[in-house]
């Protein structure tokens, strides 16, 4: 094992003079005989955010021969300037020149890979595809080819409830914290409100863009995938929103490329969940061997594809355990997929399209869809798994097969195909795709929405004309899961999938000619077994201790005076004293989704989110507090942010802004 040596906190200065803050552990004798180097470049504070998950792998990267390099963006953590937006241009070029920083130093042999899950993972791909000389291959986990349709934002056409969730996490995770006394050498005090005095409230510039313009266009790989020409493994997990981008990038890229996907979250694989975890460093150390150091180690002509094939399960809003087996594809798209069409019809599901059109009809209430989870489960602490399905089902559409009579191992992404009307100009489609037991209980295997404004184009919406009737496609979530021997198939359509999905302005009503309406179902009958897949077992620990356990609710409210159900989530994370930040942090948030039954003008979404953080001498604490409501035209976003010294209010800053609703 090779001895680290850890540089605490430094700088890199950027050509336009601006210094962004890094944390770094590289071999002992890496100055004398210099290493390839591993960038990872997040807003997420190098110091007290991140700080738990690069002790742990970034120090165990080192010791395989690396240089491991953690950046925090502008205007994030003690890095200086301004932070202006989600992978802007200013953030990739910044990428771009701390690559070519750290492939000028001593200790670097010139080589860069470049790693990242979520934000990391995003601008991983997008700063690949700029090119940058010494870059030389990079890990992308939990990330997205296309940020309009496949991020936290909107998806299928859908403004999803989590872009303003994510506006006010991410203030208050990453925007607004005070940089630490102790690393910088400026008026840390005068630092902090210069910042939040010139920080974007981001909800507003994401809720404005409803369409696939180029605000979402920039960024998004998937608009040249031929860009990226180096090597690109591609990471992700079946509880994650972002699961899909694995398959993308399989299927697009030209070069070496290679994906893995387990049962987990958002989370990095060695402290990921639901179990079982796998070693990620000895995992990406043979990427890096074999893209960095030129090691002939044959990971290159492996699978290009392993995922784990998820067992049946009841229904549970968490997993500790996930059981099932990992497979390997040579390369995907599969030869192993077998496809089965399944048709809808008045009798449930089948593998026989009926003769004679039908027609059957749906209008949800706004509350289905309240078992659902959560788009991006791992951000929350708990609860974020669709529970069981009979309520949801009740306010849809449900189409069963018989009891099947030999088990079905889906992998990969079902198609659906409908043909329908709506009585409104304005619609959405949801479609779920359910593993029925046979006491009842129903879990979701996977779903899809789709704005039926969107049906043609995510750039150019059109409204529906009441009453004709649309062919449309598809495409749900990608997923891997074996329905067993003696339980059904279930198809579950709404109109409604809250909190997920903002509603439309008005409650439409879909009817469908069942006659050419189905499922189209990848199968995998004869799946190859992975024995390439390395076991981790080990805890996740950090250095410091915690002073106050974490605390989670999710309970429903329904007001039978007033007809409004409310999803009330509580998140606290605890409070953690980090040893190598010599400071603790206390992270709540509170949130409210409420919605009447058969009124989606009254929808609405607020927020209430507070971090306490800091030391003797040195003690801060921010309160952001966001509600977003519409009606027929409009929507509405009120935000609010303070900022107080031991206790003192020293900043506030009110927003009331109003967005003109486009097809949404």
């Amino acid at each position: 094992m090779i001895k680290v040596k850890e540089i605490r906190h430094d700088w890199i200065t950027l050509p336009d003079g601006t210094r962004l803050a890094f944390r770094a552990w590289l071999p002992d004798n890496a100055v004398l005989q210099p290493v390839p180097a591993i960038l990872e470049f997040l807003p997420y504070r190098k110091s007290d955010g991140t700080v738990v998950r690069d002790e742990l792998t970034m120090a165990q990267t080192a010791a395989q021969g690396y240089a491991c390099i953690r950046v925090d963006l502008r205007g994030c953590g003690e890095s200086e300037g301004f932070f202006d937006d989600e992978y802007s241009a200013q953030e990739l070029q910044d990428g771009c020149d701390v690559i070519a920083w750290i492939a000028a130093q001593d200790w670097c042999d010139g080589n860069l890979g470049m790693v990242g899950i979520s934000w990391g993972g995003f601008n991983s791909l997008q700063i690949a595809a700029l090119k940058p000389p010494a870059l030389k291959a990079i890990i992308t986990q939990c990330s997205t080819d296309d940020r309009y349709n496949r991020d936290i934002h909107f998806e299928g056409g859908c403004l999803l409830n989590d872009n303003m969730g994510w506006a006010a996490f991410f203030w208050a995770y990453a925007q607004a914290r005070s940089p630490d006394p102790l690393l910088i050498d400026q008026d840390w005090k005068a630092v902090w409100l210069d910042r939040l005095d010139n920080m974007p409230q981001l909800a507003t510039p994401w809720l404005s863009h409803q369409t696939r313009d180029e605000y979402w266009q920039h960024g998004s790989v998937c608009e040249d995938y031929s860009a990226i020409e180096i090597p690109v493994y591609a990471i992700g997990g079946w509880s994650d929103g972002y699961r899909d981008t694995v398959f993308n990038l399989l299927t697009h890229l030209s070069g070496p490329k290679k994906g893995l996907i387990g049962p987990w979250a958002h989370k990095y694989p060695n402290i990921a969940f639901p179990n079982p975890k796998i070693d990620y460093v000895k995992e990406s150390v043979r990427w890096w061997d074999r893209w960095l150091k030129q090691i002939d180690n044959k990971i290159d002509q492996e699978a290009a594809l392993q995922y784990y094939l998820q067992d049946s399960v009841a229904p549970q809003t968490d997993y500790d355990f996930r059981a099932g087996t990992w497979v390997s594809e040579p390369n995907w798209p599969s030869p192993n997929t077998h496809l089965q069409t399944w048709h809808l019809s008045p009798q449930g599901l089948s593998t026989e399209q009926q003769l004679t059109d039908h027609s059957v009809s749906i209008y949800s209430p706004q509350t289905t869809g309240l078992d659902g989870g959560s788009f991006c489960v791992g951000i929350r602490i708990d609860m974020e798994q669709p529970g069981d399905q009979r309520a949801d089902d009740a306010g849809s559409l449900v189409f069963d097969s018989e009891t099947l009579s030999e088990e079905m191992p889906i992998a990969g992404q079902i198609a659906a195909q409908f043909a329908l009307s709506s009585d409104k100009p304005q619609a959405n489609l949801v479609v779920r795709v359910s593993d029925v037991h046979p006491n009842g209980e129903v879990t979701r295997i996977t779903y899809g929405v789709l704005n039926l404004t969107h049906r043609d184009s995510h750039e150019t919406p059109e409204a529906l004309i009441p009453g004709h009737e649309y062919d449309v496609s598809m495409t749900l979530n990608a997923m891997a899961y074996v329905i067993p021997k003696g339980h059904k198939l279930r198809v579950a359509v709404s109109t409604a999938y809250w909190p997920l999905i903002w509603p439309n302005p008005e409650q439409a009503t879909l009817s469908f000619n069942t006659q050419k309406c189905s499922i189209t179902v990848p199968l995998n009958q004869h799946p190859t077994i992975s024995e390439n897949i390395p076991a981790y077992d080990k805890p996740v620990t950090f250095d410091g201790k915690e002073l106050a356990a974490s605390e989670s609710k999710r309970v429903v409210h329904k007001d039978y005076k007033t007809g409004i159900t409310t999803l009330e989530t509580r998140e606290d994370f605890g409070c953690q004293f980090y040893e190598s930040a010599q400071s603790d942090i206390q992270f709540i948030m509170d949130q409210q989704q409420s919605v009447h039954h058969s009124d989606p003008l009254s929808a609405k979404n607020e927020i209430k989110v507070q971090v306490d953080m800091g030391r003797e001498g040195w003690r801060t604490t921010i309160k952001g507090h966001y509600v977003m409501t519409c009606d027929k035209e409009n929507f509405y976003l009120q935000v609010q942010w303070q900022a107080y010294q031991d206790q003192t209010l020293i900043f506030s800053k009110y927003f009331n802004d109003t967005i003109k609703r486009n097809f949404i």
